[in-house]
């Protein structure tokens, strides 16, 4: 799945090739994104959060009625910052 373009035969055109990258990670991983994002498809954070090595993965976060810049308008910068807080956390447990 591609940001820009879903052709393979395009990739190079790619400037954000994620999901080829987000299989070498080697840390944890916290995918956020809003499930009405309009910049990015949904789908493109549900196949990254797919592609995570299962060792490295957290629980993402699909953020509901929201899109690709407004996560944190309003009281969602409380939801934010517990998500975060709980990623964080996590990283300790390791």
């Amino acid at each position: 799945m591609r940001v820009l373009t879903p052709s393979r035969a395009l990739a190079c055109l790619d400037i954000f090739p994620n999901i080829d990258r987000i299989k070498k990670v080697n840390c944890p991983v916290f995918i956020i994104h809003g499930q009405k994002d309009q910049e990015v498809a949904f789908e493109h954070g549900q196949a990254l959060q797919a592609a995570v090595p299962d060792d490295c993965t957290r629980d993402p976060w699909w953020v509901p009625d929201k899109g690709h810049n407004d996560i944190c308008d309003g009281p969602g910068i409380v939801q934010y910052i517990q998500r975060l807080n709980r990623f964080m956390r996590s990283l300790d447990e390791q």
